[in-house]
């Protein structure tokens, strides 16, 4: 009945809880009561009408088309109960009208039926979304294709069980699928939700609509959050045909205008309209469909070839650097580079261009995992020789220390390996692999190799020790065990010496780490601890004499530390007077610490010399003649020497006076007068403050 008809799709249209928007169904409504003189709030009296009518189940060619008489009463039923609500229509002045039942009467038959699906009166309507019923997913399907269009996040998509499809068919085909279901319903006429069951406890699957070429079904599916109702995967793979069958089919005016057709019925619209024979199908495409997409491989092919250049052309300052440097793989490197930007455009052209072809499932399939392969495996040498020219830009703007640039360079290539398994796990999940088995494989795998591999485990957490501590750096001279050298590489696995032999000792890490390391590059001054030997003939005076001068000689000397210093007589050797020197040297060069040790030395013999002693000799001496007795002047004057101090109190023992110390202190010239570096080893101010 076209009144009932009007009515419902006023209502629909405008929502149940719109009560502004009322009066075009309100005036479909006639009362009895009216003609008696009662007032009716015509607005209110239809809200509850359809509130009531919403929860019934019926076909709108059931009711009756050419009533006889002016008034005819229609049974309505509710889907999955026994209750039925009888609504009588009205013929007056040559138009037919509702006429419901009063208000209270209305009321009870709503109750009766919230009763009937064990509903409670303030029970909150259940969203069309979590698709209950066959009526909640065409509720969102098309209130979902009307609101959000192809967005990705349309919940029309939800409606649709793509469970046998993969992530990046399904991404490409929901939107079209959609769309083809979109416009056949438009063909078919206009969907009346009351027309649909809204039964949430029926598991039969709704047929709405049936033609030769397939059907649009909708059916139960189990889901982790129970029951929902989806267009089965059937009428997805049957719903381009129907859409070709039905094609021709007229759509109705109101729908026309406010649908907003998708790119591609679009386009096979302009096709339709300007070359109709392209339409005809050649395997699983129509004409038109496989002329579009060899013209996007080309273009996709020549782009890419553009783009590559462009990029170039700007970066090519850099990439220039690198062949001035003699990089043997450069060239090598640029034409991975090239090709992988060609990959990359291209797949995105295909993607693009592809997704508004409407191409079937066998073809996307196809289509779309090789635009996305493309594209992926594209950007990573992309990613990767990015990473490298940005660490090396790094590494040469700031000027980094060695080890530095080594920790930098490992990091740079776990991030590296990090996109290599972040792109293989991506396309995995775009072309619906198993990869999920595969890793809890490698989980119980890489246990096993972990166990295999520890000695290369143990390597690498002590390389990342060595570079977190910083023990040692690259270029320190150092003492590992019993061997030093030159530390040359600090790897994650190995470490790199060379020795003094100028050979190149590599250690693991793990063994390295574990050694006792005497960095020697890291020291401040370089001590000095040797031990003179006087011949027994010396006497006390001679020895007191010796360590006298030099104590002074030390003192005085610029590149001897004022604390510590010991020069003592320590005692009675096998063949010897022993008289120990301690004392540290104020460099930290080896080299210029060799030099002041020679030069203390000489000193050291000038003094033993001039107290008339000598230097005993661990042999055993056979005399054959008269030995050549001390010098007896220079021991008289040594003598003579320690009685003056001994009188005047002014003997050494055990140490000098602090006055006699300051006046002493960096009087000796150092280097010694007539040394040719004399001028350019003068003590600096703060050595000199050092030793004062």
């Amino acid at each position: 009945m076209a009144t009932m008809r009007s009515f419902l799709r006023a209502i629909d249209q405008i929502g149940a809880g719109s009560m502004d928007q009322f009066g075009t169904a309100a005036s479909l409504i006639v009362s009895t009561r009216e003609s008696r003189g009662e007032r009716i709030n015509r607005p209110d009296y239809a809200h509850l009408l359809f509130r009531v009518i919403d929860r019934l189940t019926f076909r709108l060619w059931e009711l009756p088309n050419s009533p006889q008489g002016d008034r005819v009463i229609a049974t309505l039923a509710q889907a999955g109960t026994q209750e039925t609500f009888e609504l009588a229509f009205q013929y007056i002045d040559g138009a037919w009208f509702i006429d419901p039942p009063p208000v209270p009467e209305l009321e009870k038959t709503l109750e009766r039926l919230r009763t009937a699906r064990d509903e409670a009166e303030d029970t909150v309507t259940p969203s069309p979304q979590e698709l209950r019923t066959p009526r909640d997913t065409f509720k969102t399907f098309l209130l979902g294709m009307q609101n959000f269009g192809s967005e990705p996040d349309n919940p029309a998509f939800a409606t649709l069980d793509t469970s046998g499809m993969t992530e990046v068919v399904r991404r490409q085909e929901a939107p079209l699928l959609a769309g083809y279901i979109l416009q056949v319903l438009h063909r078919i006429g206009y969907v009346y939700w009351q027309e649909i069951p809204d039964d949430p406890d029926s598991r039969i699957p709704y047929v709405h609509f049936q033609h030769p070429e397939g059907d649009i079904v909708v059916a139960p599916v189990e889901t982790e959050n129970g029951v929902i109702w989806q267009f089965t995967p059937d009428t997805l793979a049957s719903i381009r045909a129907v859409y070709a069958a039905v094609d021709d089919l007229p759509m109705p005016p109101d729908i026309e205008t406010v649908m907003q057709p998708d790119v591609f019925f679009q386009m096979r619209g302009f096709v339709r309209a300007t070359l109709p024979s392209l339409l005809n199908r050649a395997g699983p495409l129509e004409q038109w469909q496989w002329v579009a997409a060899f013209a996007a491989l080309i273009a996709g092919s020549g782009l890419g070839i553009w783009v590559s250049r462009i990029v170039f052309r700007i970066f090519g300052q850099k990439t220039a650097n690198i062949e001035e440097e003699g990089y043997p793989q450069a060239d090598f490197i640029r034409e991975i580079v090239k090709w992988s930007i060609r990959a990359v455009v291209l797949g995105i052209t295909m993607l693009v261009v592809l997704y508004n072809l409407g191409l079937p499932d066998v073809v996307a399939t196809v289509a779309a995992s090789t635009a996305w392969s493309l594209v992926v495996f594209g950007c990573v040498p992309i990613a990767w020789q990015g990473i490298a020219a940005a660490v090396d830009s790094y590494g040469r703007n700031r000027r980094l220390p060695a080890h530095q640039i080594t920790l930098l360079s490992f990091l740079s290539g776990l991030v590296r390996m990090g996109i290599i398994v972040f792109a293989v796990l991506v396309l995995a999940e775009l072309l619906g692999l198993p990869y999920q088995g595969v890793i809890a494989g490698l989980g119980i795998g890489g246990l096993a190799i972990a166990l295999a591999a520890q000695p290369t485990l143990q390597n690498f957490l002590a390389g990342f020790t060595l570079f977190a501590d910083r023990p040692l750096e690259v270029g320190d001279f150092c003492r590992f065990g019993d061997m030093i050298g030159t530390i040359e590489h600090i790897g994650m696995r190995s470490t790199r010496i060379r020795s003094p032999d100028r050979t190149v000792i590599t250690v693991p890490n793990s063994d390295f780490a574990n050694m006792k390391l005497e960095n020697f590059s890291k020291r401040d001054r370089i001590h000095l601890n040797t031990t003179l030997q006087l011949r027994y003939e010396t006497t006390p005076d001679q020895l007191r004499f010796v360590l006298a001068e030099l104590r002074k000689l030390m003192i005085a000397h610029p590149k001897v530390a004022a604390d510590p210093l010991r020069v003592r007589f320590i005692g009675f050797g096998a063949h010897s007077l022993d008289i120990e020197i301690y004392t540290y040297l104020l460099t930290s060069d080896y080299g210029e610490s060799r030099a002041i040790q020679e030069d203390l030395f000489l000193r050291i013999m000038t003094v033993v010399e001039g107290a008339g002693a000598q230097f005993a000799f661990p042999s055993a001496v056979h005399y054959q003649a008269q030995d050549v007795a001390p010098d007896a002047e220079r021991v008289h004057q040594a003598e003579q020497a320690i009685s003056a101090w001994r009188k005047e109190n002014h003997l050494p023992f055990p140490d000098y006076a602090w006055q006699e110390k300051a006046e002493l202190s960096n009087s000796l010239d150092y280097p010694p007068e007539g040394s040719a570096v004399a001028e350019e080893m003068q003590p600096l101010p703060f050595e000199k403050a050092q030793k004062s």
